[in-house]
């Protein structure tokens, strides 16, 4: 009950009677803990689809009156380029939640100035899975566009019952400030957080009740999440960090690259680094140079990617998450020179 009260709130899903939401989640997933309960608490229409087809979403959105809908951005993005092939305007949503994984900048622009407010959320199956949501502050009708973009580009404020902390990557005993500038593993605690595992013999948070996340971010003065990586996808490059999620979002700005996942390769001199690999756009035509050329005013320069691979598709979760474990598994014996 706590957790639908939260969830229902303006300053999370911001439901009412008057909303219509087509979640493009599994129900067999942690979002199904949520949406449904909040929604049923406030009134709401849900519109559900059989399938993940953008050309079916897109049909349904317009008949059943969507007002907000949910995905990961690979949904979003298959969208986009639905709408772009058929020469079609994105559907007049109010709300679109993006949840996940860290949304790329171009994406967030382009739905808002389709007139929807972006909810960039997070959480996992082990929070219930509601930890953050963003929305407008109180500051809002102030920013620019571009200013909004990056408030959107981060993962909003913990919910009321949520606390997060980060603390350091290799000292996990010591708990980092909340400058917006320190990056380090993030751990939460709260009322419907995870204690234990099913059937485990030990709980799964400390003494004081923290919650080891497995993603890496920062915390703002304002209590703002923003995420940079999981701790098991950053890469450690000759001992500084490289956020894979960042290097694939501002990849994506490219006009020509369809999909991009960045995976630490073995290096005999630095440890790891970073390689790019990319689905192109269907018709384009794009060279490994004009990517690196496009990402060079984006990333610091030890950030580039020292390969770009172009690959005919990128393997992906059953919720629509890529899926670096598999993308390991297929390049297992890529080898970069010194």
């Amino acid at each position: 009950v706590l957790h639908a009260m939260a969830g229902l709130q303006p300053a999370a899903f911001n439901f009412s009677a008057s909303s219509v939401m087509l979640p493009v989640v599994p129900m067999f997933h942690a979002a199904s803990w949520g949406l449904p309960y909040a929604g049923a608490m406030a009134g709401i229409k849900f519109v559900f689809s059989a399938v993940n087809d953008p050309a079916v979403l897109h049909q349904l959105m317009l008949d059943e009156g969507v007002t907000a809908s949910a995905g990961v951005p690979t949904v979003w993005l298959a969208h986009f380029q639905y709408c772009d092939k058929e020469g079609l305007d994105l559907p007049p949503l109010k709300a679109a939640t993006i949840g996940g994984s860290a949304a790329p900048k171009f994406m967030i622009r382009r739905l808002l100035e389709n007139g929807t407010r972006v909810q960039h959320a997070w959480g996992m199956t082990e929070t219930s899975p509601i930890g953050t949501v963003g929305g407008p502050t109180h500051d809002w009708d102030q920013l620019t566009l571009d200013e909004k973009v990056d408030k959107c580009a981060m993962q909003g404020r913990p919910t009321f019952g949520v606390e997060l902390r980060t603390v350091d990557l290799d000292d996990m005993g010591t708990e980092l400030p909340r400058d917006g500038e320190t990056s380090g593993a993030l751990q939460i605690r709260g009322p419907w957080i995870i204690k234990r595992y099913f059937k485990a013999d030990k709980d799964a948070v400390g003494n004081d009740g923290w919650f080891d996340t497995g993603d890496v971010g920062i915390l703002h003065p304002d209590g703002t999440l923003q995420l940079t990586d999981r701790t098991k996808d950053v890469i450690k490059s000759g001992g500084e960090w490289i956020s894979s999620v960042e290097l694939e979002n501002a990849a994506v700005g490219h006009p020509g690259v369809a999909e991009a996942a960045a995976v630490g390769m073995y290096h005999p001199k630095w440890d790891e680094r970073p390689v790019l690999f990319v689905v192109k756009k269907e018709g384009e035509e794009v060279e490994a140079e004009s990517i690196i050329a496009f990402l060079s005013d984006k990333v610091a320069k030890w950030w580039l990617p020292d390969a770009v691979e172009f690959v005919d598709d990128i393997p992906h979760t059953a919720t629509g998450k890529i899926s670096k474990k598999d993308l390991r598994e297929r390049f297992k014996d890529y080898k970069l020179e010194a």
